[in-house]
């Protein structure tokens, strides 16, 4: 009956009955199955501009479906439907101007219609979506330049549910500038400052600079006019003012005034800030019992940092009695919440039995968490679970690598426990000079002119102390130095057969050798000379071979077995492990189809392991791309540290020049090449890994336009992400991408988002090791305060 009257409503005209018909024809629904008619009465329903009617066109004619196969209509209709608002056409456009299904490849509008999609459909990160849009319309992305709809997606962002921080300051950066909207500086102050507020540093200088261009007078009064009208968050910002003196002068007493009137308009901000008042007799008169309050009232609104001190509060009788139980409590929630203060506690809380039952495997994994922040104490702890198996499989080597995080914050019980591991080669192979040198810094509190007044006949502790390096005349003497204290092997060059060329680049010559003496695969890497060299070859040579002595102790970094020397060029080589499936960007694209997404999330998991080592060392790596990253026994490895640099010795250069590979370079650096290099930068470079990891190709790879790849880049274009990406592996990677370096991930942080997707420490543990014919031939590290230099590749 149904079809009849569709039928009859068809001989009217009706759009909705053509479509109708349609799916009646589409799925047998009243009458025999007919893809053809089918095919009719969708087209005659599409004309008359039926969006479904429309979309369905573009399938038929995408896979032939009642029609001959034709890519050029199945586009033409797809984008006709996309127009119109049709959710399931715009996926469908964003895929062929990705795929150049029916047109030509285009990122650009690819970008565009994936970002509309999302920010007009309600996903769970809509706001974010308005964001990228909105970046679109500004910087004419796919879309023709349309700085008021730029304006209007940004607002939509900064004022939605989750209050986009970047959508807030570029909201400020609308208003400041007159970028679609008139020019407002008190409203530009005001978004910087929301912006500010969920944790944008850069909005802060934004508004420093109106602040500065403008009477503080005019500033101060714009404020309070919003605050004195009952605005919460302006009353929270007035507050800010008079505490820290921002445009007025500084004045505790009326901070805590308009924290108060903020707080009695539930802003969950100024509860905690008034707590801390409070508690500390700041503006007001010490109260610790107000200050218990305010932080409870704080905690109800969810305030992380109120959390952790409603635990101090329970745990030392501050404004409250003392509850053993409820500090347990509050620590938790902090701890799993991402305080570390709170992490660090809570393991004393489990070790100790206090306010709940002992628990060392409970222990172990918040004093690992707070470790892994950098808690110095935490990694203390840490080694001790390790070095007596408390909570954990007894580990002496793990044991080691965590008092040496904790000695190198100076934290002097892990020194002193250094000093015995080196001296009775626990964990490490024996080593009198370190064991001496660690000895003396737990002692004398790293006071290095009273260690060398002390040792200063000791050849071995003058080494570490970096005496022999400052001796040296020029490069080859240090070399012969480093040969005679036996820091590095020398492997004559004669045991080094059969040699294969793999790579030759800029700066050096990668071939494969055989060792004779091992039986195994090495690499040998000679150093290409270039003007990019500031000083000489052998002092290129010569920083990435410290750099190599330094990193020398993980199992995520390619080793350096010695070095060796063509005595008919008289040209220094660094040999090194032989990765068996080569580098990474050949091991996906051979691979692929045969990775699971476990085996994805292993690889950046390894990667990420790699890079936290490095950071760890405080090494920069600064050029790290799928060709530096191999893989051995399907671990992955990172190799080429020739641009490597130690992040406190920034002055010292090998290379001149801002060297890289455009797609995976600071975005920051590509057209400001005097940007700073830090751990960030890195941070950046292993996002864009993880998403080559996740699309099995390298990113940008049909840009042959260096220049505009890189314009691009450093406006905030990034690769799209590829469909059914889990979750939460691609919220990480577009956070290590974020176009703003503090506010990307540490590389702790990425770990425990790792552990939060079963790729952690359990993981680790079961990973292949290498075989000991390579690394018995390795050499020790040092913990040499290194002269390093700069070199890109």
């Amino acid at each position: 009956k149904a079809i009849y009257w569709y039928h009859k409503a068809a001989e009217n005209g009706n759009k909705n009955a053509y479509y109708n018909l349609g799916l009646c024809y589409e799925n047998g629904t009243g009458t025999e199955k007919d893809i053809i008619r089918a095919f009719e009465w969708f087209i005659k329903s599409a004309k008359q501009g039926h969006t479904n009617a429309q979309s369905k066109l573009g399938t038929c004619y995408e896979n032939g479906i009642g029609t001959k196969k034709d890519e050029n209509k199945a586009f033409y209709w797809y984008q006709k439907a996309a127009k119109n608002e049709n959710e399931f056409a715009q996926n469908k456009l964003y895929l062929c101007y990705e795929d150049g299904i029916g047109t030509r490849k285009d990122k650009a509008k690819a970008i565009y219609w994936y970002w509309k999609l999302l920010a007009e459909n309600g996903t769970e990160d809509n706001e974010n979506a308005q964001y990228n849009l909105g970046l679109c319309y500004e910087n004419g992305t796919g879309i023709e330049k349309d700085e008021v709809k730029a304006f209007e997606w940004y607002q939509k962002a900064a004022e939605g549910k989750n209050k986009n921080e970047y959508a807030q300051y570029n909201l400020g950066l609308c208003y400041d500038n007159g970028i679609g909207t008139k020019i407002d500086k008190t409203r530009a102050i005001y978004w910087y400052w929301k912006s500010e507020e969920n944790k944008n540093k850069y909005a802060r200088y934004n508004s420093d600079g109106i602040i500065e261009k403008d009477e503080a007078s005019d500033i101060y009064w714009n404020w309070r006019l919003l605050a004195e009208n009952g605005n919460e968050a302006a009353q929270y910002d007035l507050g800010l003012c008079y505490e820290i003196g921002y445009g007025i002068k500084k004045d505790e007493a009326k901070a805590f005034y308009w924290y108060q009137k903020a707080a009695e308009n539930k802003n969950r901000n100024a509860y905690y800030n008034l707590g801390l008042y409070y508690e500390n007799g700041t503006g007001i008169k010490k109260d610790e019992a107000k200050a218990f309050y305010y932080y409870q009232k704080a905690a109800e609104y969810k305030n992380i940092n109120a959390y952790y001190n409603l635990g101090l509060c329970y745990k030392n009788g501050t404004g409250i009695n003392r509850d053993e139980a409820k500090a347990f409590y509050w620590y938790r929630k902090a701890a799993e919440n991402g305080n570390k203060k709170a992490q660090y506690n809570l393991g004393l809380f489990y070790e100790n039995g206090t306010g709940t039952k002992k628990n060392k495997t409970n222990a172990f994994y918040w004093y690992q968490k707070a470790a892994e922040n950098g808690n110095k104490i935490a990694q203390y702890n840490l080694g001790l679970h390790y070095e007596n198996g408390t909570g954990i499989e007894k580990d002496e080597v793990k044991a080691f690598e965590w008092f040496k995080k904790s000695a190198k914050q100076g934290y002097t019980d892990a020194q002193s426990k250094l000093s015995l591991f080196y001296k009775n080669g626990i964990g490490i192979k024996k080593d009198e000079a370190k064991s001496t040198y660690w000895y003396i810094k737990a002692t004398v509190n790293e006071n290095k002119d009273e260690i060398c007044t002390k040792k200063d006949d000791t050849e071995a502790f003058e080494w570490v102390n970096e005496i022999a390096e400052k001796d040296c005349e020029n490069a080859t003497e240090w070399i012969k130095n480093a040969l005679k204290y036996k820091r590095v092997k020398l492997i004559p060059y004669n045991e080094l057969t059969n040699a294969v060329s793999l790579h030759a680049g800029g700066f050096g010559h990668i071939t494969k050798s055989f060792w004779s003496k091992t039986n195994n695969y090495v690499v040998c890497k000679k150093l290409t000379n270039t003007t990019d060299i500031k000083y000489g070859l052998l002092d290129a040579f010569i920083h990435e071979l410290k750099i190599h002595l330094h990193l020398d102790y993980s199992d995520r970094i390619i080793r350096c077995l010695g070095i060796s020397l063509d005595q008919k060029t008289n040209e220094y080589l660094l040999i090194m492990q032989y990765a068996d499936n080569g580098d990474l960007q050949n091991y996906l694209k051979n691979n692929f189809k045969n990775l699971t997404w476990n085996d994805k999330k292993k690889l950046a998991f390894q990667i990420a392991d790699g890079l936290n080592y490095l950071h760890n060392e405080n090494v920069l790596h600064r050029d790290l791309h799928s060709k530096n990253i191999v893989i051995h026994e399907n671990n992955a490895k990172i190799t080429d540290f020739g641009i490597s640099k130690i992040q406190s010795n920034q002055s010292s250069t090998v290379y001149i020049g801002n060297f890289g590979v455009i797609a995976y370079m600071e975005p920051k650096r590509l057209l400001d090449p005097k940007f700073p290099y830090t751990k960030s930068s890195d941070i950046y470079s292993f996002g864009v890994l993880m998403w080559e990891i996740s699309s099995g190709y390298p990113p940008f790879k049909e840009s042959d336009n260096v220049l505009a790849l890189a314009v691009s880049i450093n406006a905030g274009i990034r690769e799209v992400i590829i469909p059914n990406t889990p979750n939460e592996y691609e919220k990480l990677y577009k956070n290590c991408w974020n176009q703003e370096p503090e506010q990307r991930p540490t590389i702790n942080e990425i770990l425990n988002e790792f552990e939060i997707m079963d790729f952690g420490i359990n993981v680790k543990n079961k990973l292949i090791k290498e075989s000991n014919d390579l690394t018995s031939e390795s050499i020790s590290s040092s913990d040499l305060s290194l002269d390093l230099c700069i070199k890109q590749s």
